[in-house]
């Protein structure tokens, strides 16, 4: 079984007032493309998915 393990995503962060939005969006499909690759069975989530306990509604709709 492959599996590929990742964490501490902080899906919603901004960076002072800039949006990550689309930096978060660059990972998540570059993260896939990597599961692909490897044909892996699970991918694991050790850590925050979100920033915080009330995300931005892009970065719920992102997972």
């Amino acid at each position: 079984m492959r599996l590929l393990h990742t964490s501490d995503w902080h899906l919603g962060q901004n960076f002072y007032s800039k949006s990550r939005a689309a930096e978060h969006d660059a990972f998540l499909t570059w993260l896939l493309d990597r599961a692909q690759e490897h044909e892996v069975d699970a991918i694991i989530v050790a850590g925050d998915i979100f920033d915080t306990g009330s995300p931005p509604s892009y970065a719920r709709r992102t997972v």
